[in-house]
């Protein structure tokens, strides 16, 4: 059996693995997101909407995929509150 002291240590390694994972994740899908976006606005212009009309709708189909269009305006969290 392992000892209680054990238990924070290996915590306390795996917490820091574990947000470079995400972060990095979450940066993937970030640049994935960005991609689509162009492509989509590319495809719009090359079937003939004009750019104006196409970079509006691809603002639009972006913001699709924004956390912040999900959460409440003005989410707290105990004495920190983030205002989107």
């Amino acid at each position: 059996m392992k000892s209680d002291v054990t238990m924070p240590v290996a915590l306390a390694a795996t917490v820091p693995v574990l947000v470079l994972r995400i972060g990095i994740g979450f940066l993937r899908m970030k640049a994935k997101r960005r991609r689509g976006v162009r492509a989509f606005r590319r495809a719009l212009v090359r079937g003939g909407m004009s750019p104006e009309a196409a970079r509006h709708l691809a603002e639009e189909y972006e913001s699709f995929g924004r956390l912040r269009t999900y959460l409440p305006e003005g989410l707290s969290l105990g004495s920190l509150s983030f205002k989107f």
